[in-house]
């Protein structure tokens, strides 16, 4: 962390599985603060918990370079999901965020989709395996109805999201002819509307990267 502050050359950095914990994540959020070079961080399987995850997120407020944060496996919790939401409203050049596995549950997904009606950088957001249910998926088909930037959402095996809220996601997608997204995981109900998008790109002659839901 100490040489991080100094550094001017390393632009990537992989800590994960490294039982950094809490304090070691402390030490890392300090660091980036000042860091000037690093665009990529990968931190996950380091069991931060919520305490660190809201040192990190203090970090991105002020962070100006990091694009790509990999924080799978963290247990951050519903908490520590609300501190990284309240980050992304300000940050401006993360553009990858991975907070698979971290039980962030409902509450932490309704705070996640709320920034998303806000940020404007992200474009690939992980959920996998965080415990998402109705309230959670209701409040992510509202963001996905404005959100403009969101390319890739990956909401597998979260298991209490089921056909009703596939539905209302896709639905949402439907109401936004503006969204980016052309990949979106563990929502199968949207594939319907992905595929309309991508007969009508073909008839306007538009090339871009054929959408895909499963």
């Amino acid at each position: 962390a100490n040489a991080l502050k100094k550094n001017e050359a390393l632009s990537e950095l992989t800590l994960h599985w490294n039982e950094i914990g809490a304090d070691g994540a402390k030490e890392i959020a300090n660091a980036l603060k000042v860091n000037k070079t690093l665009t990529k961080l990968n931190l996950d399987q380091n069991l931060i918990g919520e305490e660190a995850a809201r040192e990190i997120a203090n970090a991105l407020k002020k962070n100006e370079t990091l694009t790509e944060l990999t924080f799978y496996y963290n247990r951050i919790g519903p908490d520590g999901a609300k501190e990284i939401a309240n980050a992304l409203k300000v940050n401006k050049t993360l553009s990858e965020i991975d907070l698979a596995v971290n039980q962030i549950g409902d509450a932490g997904a309704k705070e996640i989709a709320n920034a998303l009606k806000v940020n404007q950088t992200l474009t690939k957001l992980q959920l996998l395996g965080n415990k998402i249910g109705p309230d959670g998926a209701e409040e992510i088909a509202d963001t996905l109805k404005v959100n403009k930037t969101l390319t890739e959402l990956d909401l597998r095996r979260n298991r209490k999201i089921g056909p009703d809220e596939g539905k209302e996601i896709a639905n949402a997608l439907r109401l936004n002819p503006a969204s980016s997204l052309i990949e979106l995981r563990g929502v199968p109900e949207a594939n319907e509307v992905f595929q309309e998008r991508n007969r009508q790109d073909k008839l306007n002659g538009k090339k871009r990267k054929q959408s895909l839901a499963f």
